[in-house]
């Protein structure tokens, strides 16, 4: 008798970056219920340690935080605190927690998620001082890793079951791996939009599926929005449009137009997931 196929579940486990944040309980909230609506498990990684950066590295200053242990209580008290905030310190079912200490920060950080099916971070403002990781450290894990994250927003509330969804929308490789990073929330959600800004049509090549006939091939009916000539602030319009659909989620590639480009220039990718009020989901 052939062995029956189990059924692929790719949202087995979470990796959720936590810090000495206040927000890092709202992450590790969506991380759990994320969990145990798709019978996942959750890695709460601490990596909140006194850094320094250094110069070498493939992606420059970020991309080797160093972790020093002059003050060592520091993780244990943060994490009593969050078990405290959330639970009153009651242990998390679900949830496992592990620490990096003293390897270089960024390198341990993307050993664990290379193991993992989401990422759930919290944003990092530039203008705002005083943070455990060093600039640019998301956008290296997203680079380095490889793996779909979900940044949650520093401010206001954030859903881990998003009835509505908003897919920006063009034909590259970033944007077609966020849409299959996607997919298991997209299929749940109540309603889907996708915008696309192109001169020409949304259509597939040599007789293929277009973005929307993908989706539909998955069950999904997405609401087109077709847009022309791509904006100079296009964030500000997905932006606007999330608002004006009632997105709850925002799912983008990272980087499709080159990452030197848009770490001197400052584009839609950085922009968006340091500062956007809704969780994005992201992929590089």
């Amino acid at each position: 008798m052939p062995q029956r196929l189990a059924t692929v579940n790719p949202i087995r486990s979470i990796l959720m970056l936590a810090d000495t944040s206040p927000r890092t309980a709202t992450r590790l909230t969506i991380a759990r219920e994320l969990a145990e609506r798709h019978d996942g498990d959750v890695t709460a990684l601490f990596a909140a340690t006194p850094l320094h950066a250094e110069p070498e590295g493939r992606f420059g200053a970020v991309a080797g935080a160093a972790a020093t242990l002059d003050q060592p209580d520091t993780r244990q008290l943060a994490r009593e605190r969050l078990l405290q905030d959330i639970t009153g310190g009651e242990e998390l079912s679900r949830v496992r927690w592990a620490e990096v200490t003293r390897e270089p920060v960024l390198q341990a950080v993307v050993q664990h998620a290379l193991c993992t099916d989401l990422l759930v971070l919290g944003q990092r403002d530039p203008a705002v001082a005083g943070h455990d990781l060093p600039a640019g450290f998301t956008e290296s894990l997203l680079i380095e890793s490889g793996k779909p994250a979900l940044i949650v927003p520093d401010r206001g509330t954030a859903s881990s079951v998003p009835d509505c969804m908003l897919v920006a929308w063009k034909p590259s490789r970033e944007a077609a791996r966020a849409v299959t990073a996607a997919l298991p929330f997209l299929a749940q959600a109540r309603e889907v939009h996708v915008a696309s800004w192109s001169r020409n049509a949304v259509v597939g090549a040599a007789g293929g599926l277009d973005i929307v006939g993908h989706l539909k091939a998955h069950g999904i009916t997405p609401v087109l929005h077709q847009r022309g000539y791509e904006p100079r602030s296009i964030g500000d319009e997905l932006l606007a449009l999330a608002a004006q659909v009632g997105a709850q989620w925002l799912v983008m590639g990272c980087y499709g137009h080159g990452r030197l480009r848009e770490q001197v220039l400052g584009g839609a990718t950085r922009t968006l997931m340091h500062t956007a009020p809704l969780p994005l989901l992201m992929i590089h």
